[in-house]
């Protein structure tokens, strides 16, 4: 009976994070070859640069609470401390989302000509703030995704509907950017809303004891942040050399990578709570996300050219080389999603997770951008698909040797 129980919770945080993800999907597959045709390359590469620094804004928001966060809060026993642990851990995300306005405000204004500081600032406001309300990471941790994905539902369908209403012309691109906004607080309303009535939860934050939290959770978020030395950042450093158009066709293609790669992050997470209670297995999900990694490669190879032309029409040529050089990562990042939730994070081994992370960050970020100064973008490319593949080595050693213990 227990095991048919795990199975249930597990199937139930897929399903929920599966219409999550599809939903997200959705949005993209609709907005990127609209927003292709109707911005052009040029302005479309602009809008990027806005949607590349505040997917990054709402990961530094995050700090480290996708992992302490989940964890804590699934292991807790007494919902009597539910309030307690919500507060604590958003007063986190509070502090480190007005750190991540700043910073963001501040280089979107130094990479985008002509766009006055209070605009942008706001468009990050809003963003950070939808971005702080949703608080996912208590939705994953007990198990409650169903309001997360109703939420989601209900504004991205606003998004697109306003896109394709209000969108015209590449002088709309301010527009599309806010219109990206409005999602993220729509979201984060509604899910404020599910908490308050299923969970009694207010918004709350407590900010005694901060600083302890902030260093508690300091090996997580070294770890889980690392990564993006060789992820995000290089996208934002492109953003500032190369042309829009150029940054734009090399974002649809990090973008659709990402989503291919999604299924693997999804199902990982999907079973993070489950083995952090000692009820999962890490070598059936390795298995399925190696497997699952195969579809999105072969797609690549065997329709990429066709459906790049059909998706985006014309301006963008070099997305499918791009598609074909990062198709290796898709393989890298279902196994290496594999061991940080499957096997180190439920383990809380956040130091080796920490160690291994920095450790791979930095040879690929030291190696990675001399190769993006030689060669930009294709220099990027291999610094990603590198970076992937000495996480996987990294993380098959250490487990070798934990596993020996």
């Amino acid at each position: 009976m227990k095991k048919i129980l795990r199975l249930n919770e597990v199937a139930k945080n897929l399903l929920n994070l599966t219409s999550i993800n599809v939903l997200n999907l959705l949005v993209t597959l609709v907005t990127i070859p609209f927003l292709s045709r109707v911005l052009g390359p040029e302005h479309y590469g602009y809008y990027f640069i806005f949607i590349s620094a505040s997917l990054f804004a709402t990961i530094m928001t995050d700090y480290s609470t996708q992992i302490t966060g989940v964890r804590d809060v699934a292991k807790n026993k007494d919902p009597r401390q539910l309030p307690r642990l919500y507060a604590q851990y958003q007063a986190v995300r509070f502090v480190a989302g007005l750190f991540s306005c700043l910073i963001f405000t501040v280089y979107t204004a130094c990479v985008i000509p002509g766009i006055s500081l209070p605009v942008i600032a706001a468009y990050y406001l809003i963003v950070v703030s939808g971005h702080y309300l949703t608080a996912s990471w208590f939705h994953q941790g007990i198990s409650q995704l169903s309001a997360l994905a109703v939420a989601t539902l209900l504004s991205r369908l606003v998004h697109i509907v306003a896109l394709l209403l209000w969108v015209r012309s590449p002088a709309d691109m301010l527009l599309a950017v806010f219109i990206n906004a409005l999602a993220y607080l729509l979201t984060g309303l509604y899910a404020v809303r599910c908490r308050h009535t299923q969970n009694g939860l207010r918004e709350n934050v407590e900010f005694t004891g901060l600083w302890s939290r902030l260093c508690a959770g300091r090996d997580s978020f070294i770890g889980d942040f690392a990564p993006n030395l060789y992820s995000n950042i290089p996208l934002l450093i492109i953003g500032s050399l190369v042309s829009p158009a150029v940054f734009a066709g090399f974002s649809i293609a990090m973008r659709l990578v990402a989503i291919a790669g999604s299924v693997q992050l999804m199902l990982s997470k999907a079973a993070y709570p489950i083995i952090a209670k000692g009820k999962g297995t890490f070598g059936r999900l390795l298995q399925l996300n190696v497997l699952l990694s195969a579809l999105p490669v072969l797609a690549i190879f065997m329709f990429g050219d066709r459906c790049v032309t059909l998706f985006l029409g014309s301006g963008y040529p070099d997305v499918t080389g791009y598609l074909k050089l990062l198709s290796a990562g898709i393989l890298f990042n279902g196994m290496l999603t594999a061991y940080s939730y499957g096997y180190f994070l439920p383990r809380h081994l956040d130091r080796e997770f920490r160690n291994i992370s920095l450790f791979v960050s930095l040879v690929s970020a030291v190696t990675g951008y001399v190769l993006i100064y030689l060669f930009s973008v294709t220099g990027a490319i291999a610094m990603f698909v590198f970076a992937r593949m000495l996480f996987v080595m990294c993380y098959a050693l250490t487990h070798r040797r934990l596993s020996r213990r």
